[in-house]
């Protein structure tokens, strides 16, 4: 049997377990960067996630004879700074804010690309998804203004990312008809390493003298790696719409991280909050099986 029909070979049962093991990497990626977040600031941990993760690339591709020559250098180049800032957003608000909260105002950007899809790619957005948008803000405010009167700031920084991240999503939505999937992951990484390394100069060596800390920096890029694995897989083992929903399993690991490591807790409107934008998330998963959002990097 062919490569090509073994990745297309169905196994839902497979599907769910390398889910299952891409939540955990990146559950444990944001746990990491809670962690750190007192002894190194963002700069340094995007700084060392990027290089670990453009590195190993960048053998992958060489050993693959993937082309890392960018044919679509404008769309690459939003990709990369819309990508960058989303990962700034979202690690300064991993360490300000309870992960739970960080990681479900984060995965807001599917209603963002759902909504922004007909600027950027001329897909009509139907009312059924302007309704989910509405229970999704709802949910937003829950969290972002628990009192309807003044506004966490921090939280604000997660749903920024959210944001961007899906204005990154559109890009290379854009990209794939000209670029390979690992030319795009190995070209941001790249990018961030780039235009994070001045800014991460001054705190990353007294970072990396502490082993510890190495070892977690590291560990970030590793569990974003392994996460973007678990989810290659994933997608290739089962209906990708299906498959999608399952995604969400990252904000419950990421909340038992908080609650067992950090002693984190969420309120009832904390959780009435994440459980709107969850729900709505995953109803648009289901609603538009064409349009899957990209694959994480």
């Amino acid at each position: 049997m062919g490569a090509s029909a073994q990745m297309n070979d169905d196994s839902p049962r497979s599907a769910v377990a390398w889910m299952l093991f891409a939540s955990f990497s990146f559950g444990s990626m944001n746990a990491l960067v809670k962690w750190a977040s007192p002894e190194a600031d963002v700069w340094s941990m995007v700084f060392v996630r990027s290089m670990v993760i453009a590195v190993a690339i960048f053998f992958i591709c060489r050993r693959s004879g993937i082309t890392l020559i960018v044919e679509d250098r404008r769309s690459m180049l939003l990709r990369c700074i819309t990508g960058l800032i989303a990962m700034i957003l979202y690690f300064s608000a991993l360490g300000l804010i309870p992960i739970g909260q960080a990681v479900t105002l984060q995965y807001t950007n599917p209603l963002f690309v759902a909504l922004l899809s007909s600027v950027f790619v001329s897909e009509k957005v139907e009312p059924f998804v302007w309704t989910l948008a509405i229970i999704s803000f709802i949910g937003i405010v829950l969290i972002v203004s628990p009192d309807l009167q003044t506004i966490e700031v921090n939280a604000v920084l997660a749903l920024g990312s959210g944001f961007f991240a899906a204005l990154a999503y559109l890009y290379v939505r854009k990209l794939r008809a000209s670029e390979h999937a690992l030319s795009i992951v190995f070209w941001f990484a790249t990018f961030s390493v780039a235009f994070t390394f001045i800014p991460a100069m001054p705190t990353l060596p007294t970072a990396l003298s502490d082993p510890v800390v190495t070892l977690a920096l590291v560990g970030i890029g590793v569990g974003a790696g392994a996460g973007q694995v678990g989810l290659t897989f994933a997608f290739h083992k089962a209906n990708a719409a299906w498959i999608s929903a399952f995604s969400y399993l990252t904000v419950i690991v990421a909340t038992i991280y908080g609650y067992t490591i950090f002693g984190e807790t969420l309120n009832s409107r904390d959780l009435l909050g994440c459980a709107l934008i969850i729900c709505s998330g995953i109803a648009l998963t289901f609603s538009r099986p064409g349009h899957q959002l990209e694959k994480r990097d």
